[in-house]
């Protein structure tokens, strides 16, 4: 079954209607944006009430320092990186945190997609965004199959530009572990109940 996350979570509205969806991550993001939050306001809207889903944080160029603080302040599951972020990096910080780690990676449908090899072994999952991320771009799905090869049995989400009028269409043509949604949830910048209920039954259409 093909995993959802919804991303950029800002208030408790947002976050108790996905307690009543088949969605199994939900996304806060710590790095500077519309959509950054602290760890303590995380900590106040979930008060702990997650039930099975995992709670994921966004960042940036943080240290791991600063990573594991905000972590277990949150009581967040997973970590996704969405910087400059080495392979060794990332393997210190599973390391150090004893949590699942995401790459995000800006797909540039070229030779240069290559260097997602030195990911594998390192990450517990692969995030395929557009080469600039968080642009609501979808990048060319035509690589999916070759970003696969470089990572044969790593989980890759997809993001960047889903929405519920072309989620259907990814997921008939290519086999993905999971869909990362933020900007096509929302309207005029905020999360719309009756989008990620819309975008959440065409994923699950699709099983």
């Amino acid at each position: 079954m093909t995993a959802i996350k919804v991303c950029g979570i800002k208030n408790r509205e947002t976050f108790e209607q996905l307690q009543t969806l088949p969605v199994e991550y939900v996304g806060f993001v710590f790095a500077p944006s519309k959509r950054q939050v602290t760890a303590e306001q995380v900590a106040e809207l979930t008060q702990g009430h997650v039930g099975s889903r995992k709670l994921v944080g966004v960042f940036v160029n943080h240290s791991i320092e600063e990573i594991g603080r905000i972590a277990e302040v949150a009581g967040l599951h997973v970590l996704q990186m969405h910087g400059d972020e080495t392979p060794e990096f990332c393997q210190k910080l599973r390391e150090q945190t004893g949590l699942a780690v995401w790459k995000a990676w800006g797909v540039r449908h070229d030779e240069r997609d290559a260097q997602l090899a030195d990911y594998l072994g390192k990450v517990d999952a692969v995030l395929l965004d557009n080469e600039r991320g968080g642009t609501g771009e979808r990048f060319p799905w035509e690589s999916i199959p070759q970003l696969r090869e470089y990572l044969p049995d790593v989980p890759l989400f997809v993001a960047g530009g889903l929405n519920s009028d072309n989620v259907g269409e990814l997921l008939q043509t290519h086999s993905v572990d999971g869909v990362d949604v933020s900007s096509g949830v929302e309207t005029d910048g905020t999360k719309d109940p009756e989008k990620i209920s819309c975008f959440v039954t065409r994923v699950r259409e699709k099983q």
